[in-house]
């Protein structure tokens, strides 16, 4: 069974099962392959602004909204009103978005894959990458989110879910990282 995040010095640790490990290490797939771009844009010509700001790794093409539900959670528009500015905002920020999600996502596997060497599945995460795990985590949690229509139906009873199998450990995985995004949190706080 999991344990909490406990702060020592200038790491934080937690402990997990090995099914546990390898059910958070398939939702991290799942959510990068999720966050991958599907069509990779031509990159020929560098947006003029984009090299005067220093921003050369962005291609200067604002790629529509994701059509994918969990894409788009995580991925949202800079302005809800107005589609010619959240194109706009788009093309200078879909880049760097996804590539912090993906690297948040990549601290956080490699923590788990070490923790697959302990044979307590103890997990030593230092300070300087906690903060990618507390991303990481919400990330997580913001997909299943939008699978289980969380955001749709906050208030809903987690009945609904009663004898489809897939969605009840849906269900319970969203509780469990919640729990223990909280525990890293606070731990992180000094509490």
């Amino acid at each position: 069974m999991a344990l909490g995040f406990q702060r020592v010095g200038d790491r934080v640790s937690t402990q997990l099962e090995p099914v546990e490990q390898m059910l958070i290490t398939a939702l991290i797939d799942e959510l990068s392959e999720i966050l991958r771009r599907p069509d990779e844009p031509d990159r020929a010509e560098i947006d003029p602004l984009a090299r005067e700001l220093g921003l050369e790794g962005l291609t200067g093409h604002a790629p529509d909204p994701p059509d994918n539900p969990i894409a788009a959670r995580l991925l949202p528009d800079g302005y809800r009103d107005d589609l010619e500015a959240a194109l706009e905002f788009r093309r200078y920020t879909d880049d760097s978005l996804r590539a912090t999600k993906l690297a948040d996502a990549e601290v956080m596997r490699a923590g788990l894959e070490s923790a697959a060497d302990d044979p307590e599945g103890r997990i030593e995460i230092e300070l300087a990458e906690a903060d990618h795990w507390v991303r990481a985590i919400n990330d997580l949690r913001l997909a299943l989110g939008v699978e289980l229509g969380i955001a749709d139906d906050p208030s809903g009873s987690a009945d609904r879910w009663v004898g489809n199998e897939r969605m009840e450990g849906r269900a319970m995985l969203y509780d469990f990282l919640t729990w223990w995004q909280d525990g890293l949190v606070l731990s992180l706080m000094g509490e």
